[in-house]
């Protein structure tokens, strides 16, 4: 996640009488929890800034000057485009897998992930590009989740 310098970040959940659960849940497994509790119970009479986000771990990047977030994300999401289709699937279903579980259970779900393109044709193309220097042709992703 990205945000322009000017970004600022809170939770307003209790301060209109809601519970504040799922977002605060999601960011305890990124953050400090002292932080998330703080945001969550001060509502939204506080505001977290980007800097303080980004050293908190809740965002990735501050983007500066404010009107370059947009080619920045852009430049991000054309990076990621560029890698193997199915590695990327098999990436994100083993990192996001890992937040269920312990970590014995985890490293051996990602290793199910790891064996799961042993042979898949990019594993052979991604070297091979990578030696001739030059950019990878990925086999088009066959169907949901990959």
């Amino acid at each position: 996640m990205i945000a322009a310098s000017d970004a600022t970040f809170f939770d307003p959940h209790v301060s209109i009488g809601q519970v504040t659960a799922i977002e605060a849940i999601g960011l305890v497994r990124k953050m400090p929890v002292e932080a998330v509790m703080r945001m969550a119970l001060v509502g939204r009479y506080e505001r977290i800034d980007a800097g303080r986000a980004y050293q908190l771990g809740m965002i990735s990047q501050v983007v500066d000057p404010p009107d370059q977030l947009r080619p920045a994300a852009q430049e991000l999401a054309e990076k990621i485009a560029k890698n193997s289709p199915a590695a990327m699937a098999a990436t994100k279903r083993a990192l996001w897998g890992a937040l269920e579980l312990g970590l014995t259970d985890a490293c051996k779900a990602g290793a199910k992930e790891l064996v799961s393109l042993w042979g898949h044709p990019d594993q052979e193309e991604g070297p091979l590009a990578f030696a001739e220097k030059r950019e990878a042709r990925w086999q088009e992703p066959e169907g949901p989740g990959t």
